[in-house]
This record gives C-alpha cells, sequence and structure tokens, in this order.
C-alpha cells in the first residue's frame, strides 16, 4: 500500500472505530444543510467537484481551482417557508506558481426559523385562570384524571389569550476561517476553522437559551488527470463541542464525505461533470441511506451539469431520496443560479416516514461575483 493510500485509509478506521457513545446525535445539524444552488442541483455530489466560494463549505481543497476572487451569496427557503437558510462566501486566492497556489476564504451560514407562537411554562400555569382544572377528560362530573390537583396535565383545556402568547425567532449561525494549499501538481489540502452559536426561545418572555463551540474540517484533492479528480472532507474532525447557557453540553459526531468528479467535452463549446458522492455518518441516526448499519450509514449522492459556451448550466441528481434539479446563468463577472430540491421524491410511500408527506419543495437561489 503506498504512503499516500495509507493516510486516508487509517483517518477512515479511526471514524468508524470512534465511539459515539459521549456525543450528541443531531447537534449542530443545520452546519449539515446543503448551501449553493449549482451544488444542490447536482444532488450535492460536490466534494471533488467543487471549485467556487462554497468549496468551504463542501470541501475546503476545492478553494485551490477557483482562479479569482469571488463572493457568494445564496438565500432559500426549506420546506416551503418554514425556515430560512442564507449563507455568504468569499474567496481570495493569495498567489503562488501553478503548483504551489493557496486561498483564503471566509463563509458566515445562519438558519433561522421567525415567529414562533411562545406559550408559559406548564408549571406556571395558574387553575382557573390559564386552564380548566377538570382532568384529562375535561369533564368536572367525573373525578380523577388529574382533576383538581392545581397542576396542569396534558389535555386539560387551556384558556390563553392572545396576551398571553408572544413571538419569537430561532437562529443557528456559523462563521468560518478557511485556507486551502496546492501542492504538487496533483494534491490539494485544505481546512476550516468554524465557530458556531445557537439560540432557542425560552418560555420566559425575552429570554433565549443560546451555545457557543468551535470546531475544525480538513479536506484533500487528488487530481490523476485534468478530467478526474477524487476527494474526500473530515468535518467535525475534533468533535466539534458545544457548550449551552442552561449548563447543557454537546459534541457533534465528526462525518466523512468521499466523491468523484469526472469532465467530459462532447463537443466544442459543450462541457458535462458528473459527480458522485458518498456521505458517511457514525452516530448510528436513522436517515434515508441506501447502506446502514447499526452504527454507519452512508448516503447516495449524484448529479450532473451540462455547460453551454460556459453560459448556460443545466443540472439534475439524486440526493439519497431527493431528486433535484436547477439552471445557472453566466455573463462575465456575475452568474446567478436557481436550484430546487423535492424532498423524498423516491420514497413518498415510504411506511418508516409516514409523517413526511407535506413537506414542501425546497427552493434556493445564489448570486456569484467575480473580479
Amino acid at each position: 500500500m503506498t504512503r499516500h493510500l495509507r493516510v486516508p485509509l487509517v483517518v477512515f478506521v479511526l471514524l468508524v472505530a470512534a465511539s459515539p457513545a459521549f456525543a450528541t446525535k443531531y447537534a449542530g445539524e443545520f452546519m449539515k444543510i446543503p448551501v449553493g444552488a449549482r451544488a444542490i442541483g447536482m444532488g450535492g455530489a460536490f466534494t471533488a467537484v467543487c471549485d467556487d466560494a462554497t468549496a468551504a463549505f463542501w470541501n475546503p481543497a476545492g478553494l485551490v481551482y477557483l482562479p479569482y476572487r469571488e463572493a457568494l451569496f445564496q438565500h432559500a427557503e426549506q420546506f416551503g417557508s418554514l425556515e430560512n437558510h442564507d449563507y455568504l462566501s468569499a474567496a481570495y486566492p493569495l498567489g503562488g506558481d501553478k503548483e504551489h497556489r493557496s486561498t483564503f476564504g471566509v463563509s458566515l451560514v445562519r438558519l433561522a426559523v421567525d415567529d414562533i407562537p411562545i406559550t408559559p411554562r406548564p408549571s406556571s400555569l395558574r387553575p382557573g385562570v390559564d386552564f380548566l382544572d377538570y382532568g384529562t377528560d375535561n369533564d368536572p362530573t367525573t373525578p380523577g384524571n388529574g382533576q383538581g390537583n392545581g397542576v396542569w396535565d396534558r389535555g386539560e383545556r387551556l384558556l390563553l389569550t392572545s396576551d398571553d402568547l408572544y413571538m419569537a425567532s430561532s437562529a443557528d449561525m456559523a462563521a468560518t476561517v478557511s485556507y486551502a494549499r496546492q501542492r504538487g501538481k496533483h494534491w490539494t489540502f485544505g481546512g476550516n476553522l468554524k465557530f458556531v452559536r445557537q439560540s432557542i426561545p425560552d418560555t420566559l418572555r425575552g429570554e433565549h437559551v443560546t451555545s457557543f463551540g468551535a470546531g475544525l474540517d480538513v479536506g484533500a484533492n487528488y487530481m490523476p488527470t485534468d478530467a478526474v479528480t477524487i476527494g474526500a472532507v473530515v468535518h467535525d474532525l475534533t468533535t466539534t463541542y458545544l457548550s449551552w447557557s442552561n449548563g447543557t453540553h454537546e459534541l457533534v459526531v465528526p462525518t466523512l464525505d468521499t466523491g468523484a468528479g469526472f469532465n467530459f467535452y462532447p463537443a466544442e463549446r459543450h462541457a458535462l461533470t458528473w459527480g458522485f458522492d458518498l456521505g458517511w455518518t457514525f452516530d448510528g441516526r436513522e436517515a434515508d441511506s441506501e447502506i446502514r448499519t447499526s452504527r454507519t450509514n452512508v448516503v447516495i449522492r449524484t448529479g450532473l451539469e451540462y455547460w453551454y459556451r460556459n453560459t448556460l448550466a443545466l443540472r439534475t441528481g439524486v440526493n439519497a431520496k431527493d431528486l433535484t434539479f436547477g439552471v445557472g446563468v453566466r455573463y462575465k463577472q456575475v452568474g446567478v443560479d436557481y436550484a430546487a430540491s423535492l424532498n423524498r421524491f423516491f420514497a413518498a410511500d415510504d411506511p418508516n416516514f409516514p409523517s413526511d408527506q407535506n413537506l414542501d419543495a425546497s427552493q434556493l437561489v445564489s448570486l456569484a461575483v467575480n473580479w
């Protein structure tokens, strides 16, 4: 086994062997939501394809392939308009010769749910004022079922008015500083240092429970030819630590993405890219995985991108059970991309997910400017 293959294999074995006993399932989940209309239009098969400012999210090693400075903004509405997902990134090449280039990048992500109705804490509800203490059957003529105990029991009728409720927002944010470096003709490496801030409304008016954390991502690309790229990235390599203001602590389990990208040029002014990714998780989560064991799940992502004269792009892809598609337009230094994801399109009747029938399409638009 060559030295170049030995290191990735060791990293993979360590990730699989790492015990998730002290980690928190779904902690920092907002950091896993895909970004960039171009990438999402391709089904998220972007680990080895990424060569724009979103590479900080997909694989920081891909930042090296960006020949110019670029700023990118994205706005997405998840599941209809339930969640607002915004992403801003910028990449700045630092120069260097052809085989030793480097790039610096920064990015910000925000996921917010606005206008959440907040009700009082159950322990603060007053019998006869905030609820009818008639028991869970709400019948004052039948004693029992918690009737007259002075405590609100689930099912007892509430007397709350609009004055007793207030609206609040929940926001998850992360800031990332990235650096990528090319080493020789075939290899690129990159890393992210990220800082996380989350805020969840409390049941006390104007109060929030907040968290702060930090973590590290590392990625690499190997390009054996100009038409083939193989990539891998480990997110939350150091098991990102989140500390909450209420004393709770969470650990984000590392994840691994591996992928390959293939470029074809069927005719003059026409270009086609095929991406294929495997997304590995090690926390035993239930997901739309094609390969699953008791501790390891693998999600398959694949997608196609077609360019005409480097001006008009058409895209489609599959991300696990989701069907995606998108379009893109480039004119001089400006590019606009649109993508939509039909959530669980290929498993709408799966009995293991009976509550997903109301999931609307997720749509997003991203704008990129380079100079």
